[in-house]
């Protein structure tokens, strides 16, 4: 099972034989189409997969069958809320203490202790098809 087609027309882009814009809003519709169509077969697949077993090989692919993560939601928590609360008040102080730095000044809370500045970093840049 071997995928050359898409790779190729990155590679065409990036040599110049065919504009990269063109290539990658080409390449993101494919893969908004490939998502989708996993997205709708992925529940039959772990179905046909049931009949194999965790671990498998089927016609030369390695398969494996994996339980869902754990999650846990604390949101009903009234503790929770509380201490979220006061964490989204905390960022959000520290932001502005950040602002205050920016024009020379500091952030001064109601008890007359100097607010911490967050660290900033940044994503890599990108660029939306539409």
């Amino acid at each position: 099972m071997k995928m050359y087609h898409f790779k190729e027309i990155a590679i065409q882009a990036i040599q110049g034989a065919t504009d990269p814009l063109i290539a990658y809003a080409e390449l993101k519709a494919y893969k908004q189409e490939i998502d989708e169509a996993l997205k709708e077969l992925e529940p039959a697949a772990l179905d046909e997969s049931e009949k194999y077993g965790k671990s498998f090989e089927l016609h030369g692919i390695r398969f494996e069958r994996r339980n869902g993560a754990i999650r846990y939601d604390f949101k009903h928590l009234y503790k929770w809320q509380e201490l979220n609360t006061e964490l989204k008040n905390f960022e959000k102080s520290s932001k502005h203490a950040l602002s205050a730095l920016k024009y020379g000044g500091n952030y001064i809370d109601e008890n007359g202790e100097e607010i911490p500045v967050p660290k900033v970093l940044y994503s890599k840049d990108s660029l939306v098809v539409r």
